[in-house]
């Protein structure tokens, strides 16, 4: 059987939602402090810079548009991850990427730690990023690579 799968893996609709919903809480409680409606506290500007700070952060990201990556994992258990700034246009070849322990696979999420010499990036795979198909797929895949690299201690068990 072979393991061999591709995806377009997009940004959750469901995270940027929440994202989206904490900043605004954020702002309005940063907006508060800094207006005095939130009552006495002792520090209330810095608390207010913090807060709006947060909500800054969290904004931030969905300013510079969607970020795709794209997943290939070939037959043998190799792969491949490319960033994707827009569909249209001709990527890079990707950069592989081996599976670390930490990497976690649950029904309706996978949480997938992947290196390439020191760097380590967390990907993270929510049923509204790819289709039913593609996600069964690469759970799949990426459970194969588990147990063929036998590297998951048994408190990190893979379901």
């Amino acid at each position: 059987m072979s393991i061999a799968v591709s995806a377009v893996i997009q940004p959750s609709r469901r995270v940027g939602r929440f994202c989206r919903a904490f900043a605004c809480a954020n702002l309005v409680a940063g907006l508060s402090l800094a207006a005095g409606w939130a009552g006495a506290f002792r520090h209330p500007y810095w608390l207010a810079a913090a807060c709006l700070l947060g909500a800054a952060v969290l904004l931030a990201p969905g300013l510079a548009g969607p970020e795709m990556r794209r997943i290939d994992i070939s037959g043998l258990g190799q792969i491949r991850l490319t960033v994707q700034q827009d569909m249209g246009l001709s990527s890079a070849p990707g950069v592989l990427v081996d599976l670390l322990p930490g990497s976690t696979l649950w029904p309706g999420m996978l949480v997938l730690r992947l290196g390439a010499g020191s760097a380590v990036s967390v990907l993270l795979v929510l049923p509204d990023s790819i289709s039913d198909e593609q996600f069964r797929g690469v759970a799949v895949a990426v459970s194969d690579i588990s147990v063929r690299k036998n590297k998951f201690s048994k408190n990190n068990k893979i379901l």
